[in-house]
């Protein structure tokens, strides 16, 4: 039998290391390494998403793993505007990047260019297609897109006038701004026809004088749900349409085309009614702050001509010659003259700005138009029926007034011309 020393506890005698390498060393030179190939460029790596979460800037940061390792991954907002896919978890993806090695932590990391579903088939490869194509026409640029109107009167509205996004979309702009005038244009927005009943829609708008702005707008889906939304013809006649056009389409994570192609996007139909149109309290209050800042201005602007003639009048006082001081004050008296008329013109005439200006607002208040004579019409539902051809003889509607609501009945219905 041979038994076998053991060797825990001893010391070891082999020569002391040549060469010693500091850390900083060895993950710069792998840094190096990895970016100085090829190796590690123009990969297209598969894998199960986890850990996904984006940032409050829009980057998304996620894990691709699968049953040997993991890699994290980096998706920068600008990429990620441009990519159809979302990464969640639980996707089995493709991601398309490089590798980058981070000498602070020694970490590895994909920047991701590129996002398709693993096994992505026809119909997403045609859409990225076209997407790049549409991109190089400038179709999706910046430069082309127009802000929102900042006190809009009149909407246009194209959704489909089945389901909750036409009555939310309503009940979001009175309670904002009773005065808005919307304009429906009801469209089939999924299946056969979708797309062309949403054209037909825009270019109904696109006739109407005096449009201030447009809504598009569908609740959420599926993909193929949300198909027309990646159409072509779509894209272009948003593209071509002559009044500044926010898309709400779907969820916040869903981003079609018409997103793209519309000049605000909103990440869903109710966000983008708020987006359009402003909260007329809001308003009223920085009117209110506004006239605060120039009455100050004014009162400062004042007090500071008082102070230097006040200066002024104490140097001649105290260094002109005898002979010349009467000459002096009546110059200081005629200025303090002239100063006292310019002040009691100027008060006055701010005044009556002020009060002009909170006059204009008062009329344009929507108690104050209900002052006037005018109502509201609701249905029994709660909708506001702003036309002849919403009422039905017999029904039953409720009249919102100056002071209050009244029930009534719908005896007869005349239509004007």
């Amino acid at each position: 039998m041979t038994r076998s020393r053991s060797t825990r506890g001893r010391v070891s005698t082999s020569s002391a290391p040549s060469r010693i390498l500091r850390v900083g060393q060895v993950v710069t030179r792998l840094a190096a390494h990895i970016q100085s190939g090829d190796e590690f460029k123009d990969l297209w790596i598969e894998g199960e998403v986890v850990q996904a979460r984006s940032s409050p800037v829009g980057h998304v940061y996620f894990t691709l793993r699968d049953n040997v390792g993991q890699l994290q991954c980096v998706l920068f907002a600008m990429k990620a505007a441009q990519i159809a896919l979302t990464p969640r978890d639980g996707n089995k993806v493709l991601a398309h990047g490089y590798i980058e090695l981070y000498t602070k932590d020694g970490r590895c990391q994909l920047q991701v260019d590129d996002l398709r579903p693993a096994g992505a088939g026809d119909a997403y490869l045609r859409l990225e297609a076209l997407k790049r194509r549409l991109t190089a026409e400038g179709l999706f640029a910046v430069e082309r897109k127009r802000p929102l109107p900042p006190a809009p009167r009149r909407i246009g509205i194209v959704t489909s006038p089945i389901g909750a996004v036409w009555h939310d979309i309503q009940q979001i702009i009175a309670r904002r701004d009773a005065r808005m005038e919307l304009i429906f244009a009801p469209a089939q927005v999924q299946g056969v026809g979708a797309v062309e009943s949403l054209i037909a829609a825009l270019d109904g708008l696109a006739q109407i004088r005096d449009l201030d702005v447009v809504i598009l707008a569908r609740g959420g889906g599926a993909a193929e749900d949300l198909a027309p939304f990646n159409d072509e013809a779509l894209v272009r006649a948003l593209a071509r349409f002559p009044r500044p056009v926010c898309s709400g389409v779907g969820h916040e994570t869903d981003v079609t085309l018409a997103d793209l192609a519309a000049d605000v996007r909103a990440p869903t139909p109710s966000a983008a009614a708020e987006l359009v149109v402003p909260d007329s309290s809001a308003s009223q209050q920085r009117a209110n702050r506004a006239w605060r800042r120039v009455a100050g201005r004014v009162r400062e602007r004042i007090e500071e001509r008082r102070r230097r003639l006040e200066t002024a009048r104490r140097m001649i006082d105290r260094r002109a010659p005898a002979m010349r001081l009467a000459v002096r004050r009546q110059r200081i008296d005629d200025a303090r003259r002239v100063l006292d008329r310019a002040i009691a013109r100027a008060v006055p005439l701010r005044r009556q700005r002020a009060v002009s200006a909170q006059r204009r607002l008062a009329a344009l208040s929507p108690l104050a138009v209900l002052g006037r004579g005018y109502a509201i019409v609701e249905g029994a539902n709660g909708h506001i029926r702003a036309s002849v051809a919403t009422l039905e003889a017999g029904e039953r509607v409720r009249i919102r007034m100056r002071d209050g609501r009244a029930g009534a009945v719908v005896e007869t219905l005349e239509r004007n011309g």
